[in-house]
């Protein structure tokens, strides 16, 4: 693709201006009060700062010709004084214009459909506006960046180390909260026992879809608008600043009792959480946004517990139906990805991310949902107190495997499918259809169901029958009814 950039000297009095770019859907601004709107900033270039790609422009499909695209650059001013603008962009060319508006287009070509690759379809766009005051030598250059793409509708089946780096990382730290999830950092006695969760039972399933299916109805509805964004990025900052500050007040009580920081423990939590959090509000660079992430699913498998079997399914199945529906909806009502709309309009702590190896188009980082590494988290934590009550390990290793093995195929699935597909629909079966059929193998399906492997010790326990059907054995015998050849003298 061959790119002609654009530099455009402008010169004015005063800083009241503003810059937009139009295409042929609509109008977005640039900038405005001495600043480059977020999804302009050339740093979204920039992988290792943040996950959030640049705005994209481009049309929806080319043919057997050469096209040439266009947007256009408007730039207003509304100050008293005129000013001078010249454009260097083949040619010079100078122009007096009044306090009104000046537009200048941005051209780019685009190769025929039968030479169109993975390699040229799409490419950054560096844009530099300069200006400075009339009769003045200060010289200020303002610089924007844009992506466009010559075929919108371009899939390219593409793979990316990032995403198997950051499902590892994910997966070992779900592996270990399975197994650790006993709250240090404050105490609270619920019916008479210490609080080590909240019990997720049919309420807390509920109200988590309502939450889930309500917010992403408002996204669609409203058209992705920036008031509906922002308001998440801010509910799911302030929620990860307290994700923060419990996880820093564990590692605290990690400490000996009487060291320093584990006496003042309020205080050092509350400082690490601001200086995590604050940062991140302002620059959202991804390794701040994955510790809040990581912290946030620290507090849900801590915070809650699933108490059987029957409420895991319930919450996973609704989960599997709810990010289906929504991929599909996104498939069919945007040009982007399932993948490229969730991490261009939701970029949040409600998602891990790892920087991409390689730069995709519309696509700086590889990212996979808070939840669907929470929830099997609850999961292999509820298989884990299984094992432990019946004195295995079989529930926790088998579902530690089967969530490895899930991803894995998830991982194919994103690199042979050129349509984004979620990750629950890979592991969520997997692991819920693996720790049924190591049930139903040992007999143990209704206890494991039911959840009564904590309180039956019985003989109907061992037979995985449920405690509904449960009833007090007789223990006495009657030593008169014993047959004499089983009477053995027993000499003390």
């Amino acid at each position: 693709m061959q790119i002609l950039l654009l530099c455009v000297p402008l010169l004015i009095f005063g800083q009241k201006v503003r810059i937009y770019i139009q295409d042929e859907d609509d109008e977005y601004l640039v900038y405005e009060n001495n600043k480059v709107s977020f999804e302009f900033l050339p740093d979204n270039l920039n992988q290792g700062m943040t996950c959030k790609p640049p705005k994209s422009f481009g049309i929806l499909g080319t043919n057997d010709v050469i096209r040439i695209s266009n947007q256009t650059l408007r730039i207003e001013n509304d100050d008293i004084i005129s000013y001078n603008v010249f454009v260097q962009q083949i040619n010079e060319k100078s122009t007096n214009i009044p306090k009104t508006q000046i537009l200048f287009r941005l051209s780019q070509k685009c190769p025929s459909k039968d030479h169109l690759t993975s390699q040229n379809y799409w490419t950054p766009i560096k844009v530099q506006v300069g200006f400075n005051e009339m009769s003045q030598e200060n010289y200020q250059l303002i610089e924007f960046a844009m992506i466009f793409s010559c075929d919108k509708s371009f899939r390219d089946l593409t793979f990316d180390w990032s995403l198997p780096i950051l499902l590892i990382i994910s997966t070992i730290l779900i592996a270990f909260l399975a197994k650790y999830t006993r709250i240090l950092s404050f105490r609270w006695k619920r019916k008479g026992q210490d609080f080590q969760g909240f019990e997720i039972n049919y309420l807390i399933i509920v109200i988590y879809i309502l939450l889930y299916a309500g917010g992403g109805m408002i996204v669609l509805v409203t058209d992705f608008l920036d008031f509906i964004r922002y308001l998440f990025i801010v509910i799911a900052c302030t929620i990860g600043t307290l994700a923060i500050f419990f996880v820093s007040a564990e590692f605290a009580c990690l400490l000996k009792a009487n060291s320093f920081v584990r006496k003042y423990y309020i205080v050092f939590s509350s400082i690490i959480s601001l200086l995590i959090g604050m940062p991140y509000y302002f620059l959202k660079p991804w390794y701040l946004n994955d510790i809040i992430s990581l912290a946030f699913i620290v507090l849900i498998v801590k915070l809650f517990r699933l108490k059987n079997f029957k409420f895991a399914s319930f919450l996973m199945v609704s989960n599997v139906v709810l990010d289906s529906t929504f991929a599909l909806i996104i498939h069919y009502t945007q040009v982007e990805s399932y993948n490229t709309t969730v991490l261009q309009y939701l970029n949040c702590p409600l998602e891990l991310q790892f920087p991409l190896i390689k730069l995709q188009y519309n696509k700086n980082c590889a990212w996979i949902s808070l939840f669907s590494q929470a929830i099997p988290g609850l999961l292999l934590s509820l298989a884990y107190r299984i094992d432990k009550s019946k004195r295995t390990f079989t529930y926790g290793l088998q579902g530690f495997c089967s969530l490895i093995i899930a991803e894995g195929f998830w991982i194919l699935a994103t690199v042979s499918v050129k349509h984004s597909i979620p990750e629950t629909l890979f592991t969520y079966p997997i692991l819920l259809g693996t720790l049924t059929i190591n049930s139903l193998r040992r007999a143990e399906f209704n206890s494991f169901w039911f959840g009564d492997y904590l309180i039956d010790e019985s003989y109907q326990r061992i037979r995985g029958e449920s405690l509904i059907d449960y009833r007090i054995p007789d223990l006495q015998i009657n030593v008169d009814n014993i047959p004499e050849s089983k009477v053995q003298p027993t000499d003390l």
